[in-house]
């Protein structure tokens, strides 16, 4: 259409600045895409005023809107994906949005699920979550999800495979089955565990949790002055409450269970 109307691509011009300028001030972009939008931009504009023909180049140009909402990893997602860059079997080309565990904690008034990761093994159950952000390029295609929990030992725990048909945009993997914690607690050892999330092979994070001992372990290692020889920390993500999307896909998998 440039070739056309030298006046219809002022104006796209005009209107693409205008989007670059709200986007920059929206705020929420990396310094890179930044430097990359605005030095696109300008050159555009420099082939303009040299009346070069926009059409073969314009499409270089990155889509603003979809920069913009693209989804934000969570703090703990951006630590487990840090984690899995190490690791020769990462894989980055999905991004992992959120990942954490769903404790089952008994309470006098019931049984409650919390986001938790300070474990202790008087909770009854835990079960490891991840939201992903899928590219267009693998929209409609089936893949192999893995879930592991292992101890501080690298000895593996709990293991769960999934295949599912990934969408473009947000994708919630969350298993149908706990990994009972309060029922094998004679042989689980306490310490530093870690939650890992692979897809086709591929490793996308590495989430660490603590597990800590048992109220009454808690209470032998008292010390005769009354004072605690460990103590158990616990940090305001241990109160999160769950997404929401997660909580509708737990009473989903709750009526199918129910049903079955």
């Amino acid at each position: 259409m440039f070739q056309h109307s030298r006046r219809g691509t002022f104006v796209w011009l005009v209107i693409v600045g205008t989007a670059l300028l709200l986007a920059l001030i929206a705020g929420g972009l990396s310094p890179l895409l930044i430097a990359s939008l605005v030095a696109a931009y300008l050159a555009l504009l420099f082939l303009f005023s040299r009346n070069v023909q926009l059409e073969s180049v314009v499409e270089a140009l990155p889509n603003l809107a979809t920069s913009v909402r693209r989804p934000k990893p969570t703090e703990v997602a951006r630590e487990a994906t840090a984690r899995a860059r190490s690791d020769p079997d990462y894989d980055g080309l999905i991004t992992l949005l959120d990942i954490g565990l769903v404790v089952d904690e008994q309470r006098p008034d019931g049984l409650s699920l919390r986001r938790g990761r300070f474990i202790s093994l008087d909770d009854e159950g835990i079960r490891p979550f991840a939201i992903i952000d899928v590219p267009e390029v693998l929209n409609e295609q089936l893949a192999h999800f893995r879930f592991e929990i292992r101890d501080e030992n690298g000895k593996q725990h709990y293991v769960y495979e999934m295949e599912k048909w990934l969408q473009a945009g947000q994708n919630h993997l969350l298993p149908n089955y706990r990994f009972p914690v309060r029922k094998n607690a004679s042989e689980l050892d306490s310490g530093a565990w870690t939650v890992r999330v692979t897809v086709d092979a591929g490793l996308l994070g590495v989430h660490n949790f603590s597990l800590s001992p048992s109220l009454a372990a808690r209470r032998r290692m008292l010390s005769s002055d009354g004072e605690i020889r460990e103590r158990v920390w616990r940090t305001p993500e241990d109160d999160e409450s769950l997404p929401l999307s997660l909580e509708e896909l737990l009473r989903q998998q709750s009526r199918e269970q129910r049903q079955s």
